[in-house]
């Protein structure tokens, strides 16, 4: 066998050998080495069975946010039903089941998707930034000296899980000509998809966990991004086109942060 393929093999044994026990386990694992993992299973932001979007609004849908919580019940220490995790977890993919269905299915609809990734020095700094850089689809809200990351400006807190959210008016044309918008909400204007005759669009996926927002820390939060553009499509003027229905379910398992051994 040549060197550098016997190299190769054990350069991966090796790093293979040295992977923390934070990261092992796959999606349908219960425990990571000695660490019980608490499992999410989380039914859009507000629990309800779908979202209307209409004409010219987009919403952020949380995928993953910190707020220093688990949100898992004394009963089932191991479950929870809110998208959020505590400080220090670690959670390395994110199960997605999407739906997008039309109101009404004698007109054709516009629909994108992006997504935003945030740290504490991305958002975490600057109220104003929520408009200029997020057009209002995330927010923070000042309580005293401490920033907590919250949606839509609307004085609810993350605290004890998250708040209902609402659609915010955007549109294609205001986010391709900000350049704030382009780099904060990611990929909005590649996913563009069409929903005609009732058919609707439907996403069953896996998706890894940005590397910055893996492990548990203030300020950290990632967002699906949802927009309805359909007026230009069914020739009406922006706002007037119809509304399109979303409904989202997604599952992760969080690794809770071992406490450090401390010998005497």
């Amino acid at each position: 066998m040549p060197f550098a393929r016997r190299y190769g093999m054990r350069r991966r044994y090796f790093r293979g050998q040295r992977r923390s026990a934070a990261g092992q386990g796959g999606m349908r694992a219960e425990f990571s080495g000695n660490q019980q993992i608490i499992r999410h299973s989380v039914k859009n932001a507000a629990n309800l069975d779908s979202i209307a979007i209409a004409d010219g609004t987009a919403i952020a849908l949380p995928l993953l946010v910190y707020t220093g919580d688990s949100n898992n019940s004394t009963s089932f220490k191991d479950q929870s039903i809110q998208a959020t995790y505590a400080e220090g977890s670690r959670v390395n993919h994110i199960q997605n089941q999407m739906q997008i269905t039309q109101a009404d299915a004698t007109k054709p609809n516009a629909a994108y998707i992006g997504f935003i990734s945030v740290s504490f020095s991305d958002a975490m700094l600057d109220i104003p930034n929520m408009e200029t850089n997020f057009a209002n689809l995330i927010g923070v809200e000042a309580s005293g000296s401490d920033f907590v990351s919250t949606i839509n400006t609307d004085g609810q807190f993350f605290e004890g899980g998250l708040p209902s959210i609402e659609p915010q008016p955007l549109t294609i044309n205001d986010y391709l000509k900000s350049p704030k918008l382009r780099h904060w909400i990611r990929g909005l204007a590649r996913n563009r998809y069409t929903l005609y005759s009732g058919r609707p669009i439907i996403s069953n996926q896996v998706m890894p966990v940005p590397l910055k927002n893996k492990r548990g820390q203030f300020g950290s939060a990632w967002f699906m991004v949802v927009m309805n553009e359909s007026g230009a499509l069914q020739g009406e003027d922006p706002g007037d086109g119809t509304s399109i229905n979303l409904s989202m379910q997604s599952f992760f398992k969080e690794i809770p942060l071992q406490p450090a051994i401390v010998t005497p």
